[in-house]
């Protein structure tokens, strides 16, 4: 249970985003489809009625959950995929902004986002998966560029793109604040070193690499995580298609 949200004293402009806030909540410890509007009325302390002046339904609410994840999931990864910095450093970025601050810091959103897509009404789902092939196309630019200028073996960019965003976008599954032992910075540390150590060309990975004694020394511990990859390309790809 969140933080009890005084909803009557809030100031207008401020309601509804405190509407969707304990939705995210309600629908990611009930599930969608156990949760009712009754339920994120009773949270707020407020009448199912009241709620309408913010939201026409549930699904109206579950589309704008979705619709906020993908503007955190986009606010900066744009900027990163045509800022000037080389193709590694540019994926060492896209890696460590996804986990730190678009999934660590939104566990509860992403919970019901990579959960929920199946429950949305048919024109936002197909919405959705629209903003989502985009997101995935930048990924896959930023590949491609890689490939192309030598800094990434060639292989299958989309496939690559997908055991990418899979291994950072399950980290909400498994991740606990307070309760699993590495840091955001250490995890972001341990995937960009299995992505390297599978995806830079030979001579390449020593010159790029850089970065902090954490990251060369999580670069080594990645040669033994590599393997995983192969395993997450199918849940990623089950994720973009949203079965």
């Amino acid at each position: 249970m969140g933080e009890i949200i005084d909803f009557k004293s809030l100031d207008k402009s401020v309601r509804k985003q405190a509407v969707i806030d304990t939705a995210v909540e309600v629908f990611h410890r009930k599930g969608y489809r156990a949760a009712t509007l009754d339920d994120v009325a009773a949270e707020l302390g407020v009448t199912r009625a009241a709620l309408y002046h913010y939201v026409s339904s549930k699904e109206n609410l579950l589309s704008t959950i979705y619709l906020q994840a993908l503007e955190s999931f986009f606010a900066t990864v744009y900027e990163i995929g045509e800022s000037d910095l080389s193709p590694p450093e540019k994926l060492r970025a896209f890696v460590r902004h996804n986990i730190k601050h678009v999934i660590i810091e939104n566990l509860s959103m992403f919970g019901v986002f990579f959960s929920e897509e199946a429950q949305l009404p048919d024109e936002a789902a197909g919405r959705i998966r629209e903003e989502k092939r985009k997101y995935t196309d930048v990924v896959e630019k930023i590949l491609r560029e890689g490939m192309e200028g030598g800094y990434f073996r060639r292989d299958d960019p989309r496939l690559r793109t997908y055991a990418i965003l899979g291994m950072c976008n399950w980290t909400y599954k498994w991740y606990r604040p307070g309760k699993t032992p590495q840091t955001p910075d250490e995890i972001a540390d341990q995937f960009i070193a299995m992505m390297e150590e599978g995806l830079c060309a030979p001579g390449k990975q020593d010159a790029q690499a850089g970065g902090s004694a954490p990251e060369r020394g999580a670069r080594a511990a990645g040669r033994k995580l590599r393997e995983q990859a192969e395993a997450l390309v199918r849940l990623a790809d089950e994720l973009e298609t949203g079965r």
